[in-house]
């Protein structure tokens, strides 16, 4: 079974962390733009099991096309980290993915954008994420708990508080405090 670890935290400046992962020599894996879309049952029955069902659609300058990524993330498990199961598969063509998703009876729930600039280093993926109106994060992702916070501690955000909420549970409450709606993007 694929387990992601991760630990997610708020930052003020992007700029500062890049910094420190070039000076430890990690290496840059792009930038691109991201739309997350998620989507449940009629009856609300993945979120009531603390699942998810999500497309992400990315694009980046120079590529030629979006890609597609289908996830279906299981039931956050009790780590220190936020650990749960998950599934990834690459789907192409893009343009058919929705659509089916649709036709197998689920619908489509919220949908949020992201810019996000990814690193390696360590056998980790350190993100640098910034959504509309909820600001800047990093992201740790690796193979134990161990590992990540090394890393963490390595790009200099050891001891910085972790944030427990999901993307999709921020955007969210974002959404329902500032009048609703189903999706958060960046200016045009």
């Amino acid at each position: 079974m694929p387990l992601e670890i991760e630990v997610k935290i708020r930052v003020e400046n992007l700029a500062v962390v890049r910094q420190t992962l070039q000076r430890t020599n990690a290496t840059p894996a792009g930038k691109v733009l991201e739309t997350n879309i998620f989507f449940d049952r009629p009856d609300r029955s993945l979120r009531a099991k603390d699942c998810g069902l999500r497309v992400r659609l990315t694009s980046s300058q120079g590529q030629p096309a979006t890609v597609a990524l289908l996830t279906y993330k299981g039931p956050k498990q009790a780590t220190g980290m936020r650990s749960r199961e998950a599934y990834d598969l690459h789907v192409s063509p893009v343009e058919q993915l929705i659509p089916l998703i649709e036709a197998l009876g689920f619908q489509r729930t919220l949908s949020f954008e992201k810019h996000r600039e990814s690193w390696t280093i360590d056998g980790c993926q350190v993100e640098l994420d910034e959504l509309p109106s909820l600001g800047t994060f990093v992201e740790v992702e690796g193979p134990s708990e161990e590992r990540v916070k090394e890393v963490q501690e390595k790009i200099g955000l050891a001891g910085q508080p972790a944030v427990k909420p999901s993307y999709i549970a921020m955007v969210d409450e974002w959404l329902q405090q500032n009048g609703g709606g189903k999706d958060l993007q960046f200016p045009a």
